[in-house]
């Protein structure tokens, strides 16, 4: 790995070790001792730390393998393609039909990131791009997610939020969160005007899997006096897009008799 003053080395040292794990079915600690050339002592404390988050599984010997976390990061990866693979036209269509930039999102660790973004030939190119990320609560998608989880894991979410004043626009505490959340719910999409970033918006509607859970949301990015002025014009195409791919997804779209 590069010199740098920025790296910790306690950090690269367990990436190593992990790096190492990822070739074998399974090592003793001698073992990776001689592939890493690590300090033994230092090893131990390593595996014994990755092993309590769930990187490392101890098997009998003792050996070490990769443990069940790089299965469900697997799991999600594999998911977020799936869903790019599925939305992606889609959101093409959506975003020739509203004549605005579409962005998807997902939530990780309390923050939702664009994992999709398509832009429209008709309108101001939004700068975001893919990969950013932001605190849920301040944005339309990330809104549009957090309303939606199960309540226990929503509280959490919010309860563990450091609110942060971007402009007038933002919210500042739990309790202005869960209002704004249960105005999501009744309407069924989140909305943010001015707030994480001054002149922009969006309106975004969540998107849910086959366990009826919300997996992502869809939102028209635009200014905030388009957002404002034409978010009815906008809802019906992206309600519908945000249904059609969690069909795909698998969700079950109630239907009336």
């Amino acid at each position: 790995m590069e010199k740098s003053p920025y790296l910790l080395s306690t950090v690269s040292n367990a990436l190593s070790v992990l790096d190492t794990l990822s070739h074998y079915k399974s090592l003793s600690l001698a073992e990776i001792h001689r592939q890493t050339g690590q300090d033994k002592s230092s090893l131990f404390r390593i595996l014994f730390t990755l092993e309590k988050a769930g990187y490392v599984e101890k098997l009998d010997g003792p050996q070490y393998s990769l443990g069940y976390k790089f299965f469900y990061y697997g799991m999600l990866v594999e998911m977020r393609q799936d869903l790019v693979t599925v939305a992606r036209p889609l959101l093409q269509k959506l975003a020739y039909t509203c004549r605005q930039t579409i962005h998807m999102g997902t939530l990780n660790s309390g923050r939702v990131v664009t994992i999709c973004k398509e832009e429209s030939p008709y309108d101001l190119q939004v700068t975001a791009r893919v990969g950013s990320n932001a605190p849920a609560y301040a944005t339309a998608m990330g809104r549009a997610i957090l309303a939606y989880l199960p309540e226990e894991k929503r509280e959490a979410m919010i309860r563990d939020y450091t609110y942060k004043k971007y402009s007038a626009h933002s919210i500042l505490s739990a309790d202005e969160c869960r209002l704004v959340l249960n105005e999501v719910r009744h309407n069924g999409y989140g909305t943010d005007i001015d707030d994480r970033f001054q002149g922009f918006g969006s309106v975004a509607c969540p998107i849910f899997d086959y366990k009826e859970e919300p997996v992502g949301a869809i939102g028209v990015v635009a200014l905030a006096q388009k957002i404002e002025n034409q978010k009815e014009d906008f809802l019906p195409e992206l309600r519908k897009t945000a249904q059609e791919i969690s069909r795909q997804m698998g969700h079950k779209i109630d239907t009336p008799d």
